[in-house]
């Protein structure tokens, strides 16, 4: 049961929580063991957090998964996890980790305890609201940025956050299309998303256009920012630019022409240039504010 419960919480999905560190490692502070410390804690806890509101998730979602030829697998769909005994260790766990998270940081608790609320609203109805329901999860990313942040004490300037919050946007918008291409397509899939049938693909190839536009310019905006310059004691931080243009690119290639990009972590396990090119701008990014 307990390995049934731990596939719900779906700890493939964690690297989405790498945003933590963020803050860290964005001030400079990534050598220091206490910052890194700090931040493995948050990301460990947090980890958890969204394991079992992945676990509520498909608890809600279980009929509508079991038409689906990928989820109809998982674990509460499926059968192998029954209802009361994943509600009853969500709950426990979550509780325990609150109540953990509560003594560590206040303002992390905070952070999360909105998250939760935030997520129960979205399983429950927002997650069925044209628009908003991609806004709640490009909110969750930035709560992410808030929480390494939060830990460590760090002062976030509001172009990172704006930055992070339009490339969730797009990673969503992404997933969106992609998953109508699929209800679309030959032989097509069971519509399991009900609030896909308020997108269309023009609709959103627009939105993506402009959520594309907007992610690059903010970031341009973060590295050309007078007070970052001032802060990281560098006016060469635009060379990193042509990685995230790289990356966002790529990232529609992937979407477009090899019809990928449902799932970002699959694409950060799966893809070796797109994998390359993050790994690539953060050594930049730190090579360029350490010398």
């Amino acid at each position: 049961m307990l390995k049934y419960f731990l596939l719900s919480m779906r700890p493939k999905q964690w690297v989405k929580n790498v945003f933590i560190f963020a803050p860290m490692i964005f001030s400079l502070h990534m050598f220091q063991a206490e910052y890194i410390w700090r931040s493995l804690l948050a990301f460990m806890l947090f980890s958890l957090v969204t394991g079992t509101i992945y676990v509520f998730n498909d608890i809600l979602d279980r009929e509508k998964d079991r038409l689906h030829p990928l989820k109809r697998s998982r674990p509460i769909a499926s059968g192998k996890l029954g209802i009361r005994p994943a509600l009853w260790l969500a709950a426990g766990l979550l509780a325990g980790v609150l109540l953990l998270i509560a003594r560590f940081n206040r303002d992390f608790f905070l952070i999360v305890a909105f998250y939760v609320v935030l997520n129960i609203f979205y399983s429950i109805f927002l997650k069925r609201v044209v628009i908003i329901d991609i806004m709640v999860i490009a909110l969750g990313f930035v709560l992410r940025v808030m929480i390494g942040g939060a830990v460590n004490h760090i002062l976030l300037y509001p172009w990172i956050l704006i930055s992070t919050f339009l490339l969730a946007i797009f990673l969503a918008l992404i997933k969106r299309r992609q998953e109508l291409l699929k209800i679309q397509g030959p032989p097509g899939e069971t519509l399991t998303r009900t609030t896909l049938q308020n997108y269309n693909l023009g609709l959103l190839d627009q939105m993506i256009s402009i959520a594309t536009a907007t992610t690059l310019i903010s970031y341009i905006m973060y590295v050309l920012s007078p007070d970052v310059q001032m802060k990281f004691h560098s006016a060469n931080l635009f060379y990193t630019v042509p990685f995230v243009i790289f990356g966002i690119f790529r990232y529609l290639f992937l979407a477009y022409a090899k019809g990928e990009g449902e799932s970002p972590s699959d694409v950060i396990y799966t893809d070796l240039p797109f994998t390359l090119n993050i790994i690539l701008w953060v050594c930049v990014f730190i090579l360029l504010v350490t010398h």
